[in-house]
């Protein structure tokens, strides 16, 4: 997995149950403040481990394992963050309704919630599209929704819609759906939680 080095050459049923957490680094552990330490991609102490690492940050094996952030208390201050993830699904909620709070950042007029495979154009998608979340798959969908939600028309010369050379088409990721572990599949489905899953499209 890309920026988790320690979660590497796990049998799947271990990965998607161990802590999504690392030892500190070295640096770390020398740091006499850690309250204004500079941490990687603007991250505080208490949102990352390791916060300082001499690795290359353009590897896939760069660590950054996030952590829980400060949780907002009901006296107007946060409480402590920095505890790890029980798991990587737990992080998954989290960031989805992460991603979902852009709708309410200040200066956002209109918000397209999407998911990548949306804009996989395949047979499996002609096949059952009535799970997509777009007007139809594809990037082309997507420049279809941006267009009904600001007016904005896109050059239809740049041949967004008949898509002939497939430029306007995502790469499909993974080993597909029909050839996954059913086993893989029946645990996942018992303990994602479909509260959050369902915000972005997804259901039991």
């Amino acid at each position: 997995p890309i920026n988790a080095p320690t979660h590497n050459d796990m049998e799947w049923s271990e990965f998607v149950t161990s802590p999504w957490m690392r030892k500190r680094s070295n640096l770390d552990n020398t740091l006499a403040d850690t309250s204004t330490a500079k941490c990687s991609f603007g991250f505080s102490f208490e949102e990352i481990i390791p916060c300082v690492t001499k690795r290359d940050p353009q590897s896939d094996s760069f660590p950054l394992y996030e952590l829980h952030p400060p949780a907002a208390s009901s006296s107007g201050g946060s409480s402590a963050g920095g505890n790890p993830y029980s798991n990587l699904l737990e992080l998954r909620a989290d960031k989805i309704r992460n991603f979902l709070s852009v709708a309410n950042f200040d200066g956002v007029v209109d918000f397209i919630s999407m998911r990548y495979e949306d804009l996989v154009w395949d047979e499996d998608y002609t096949d059952d599209a009535s799970y997509l979340t777009l007007p139809f798959p594809g990037i082309a969908g997507l420049l279809e929704k941006i267009r009904d939600q600001t007016s904005l028309v896109p050059d239809i010369d740049a041949g967004w819609i008949s898509d002939e050379e497939g430029v306007f088409t995502a790469e499909a990721l993974g080993v597909g759906a029909t050839n996954l572990d059913p086993y893989y599949v029946q645990w996942m489905e018992e303990h994602v939680d479909w509260n959050v899953e369902m915000l972005v499209g997804y259901s039991p």
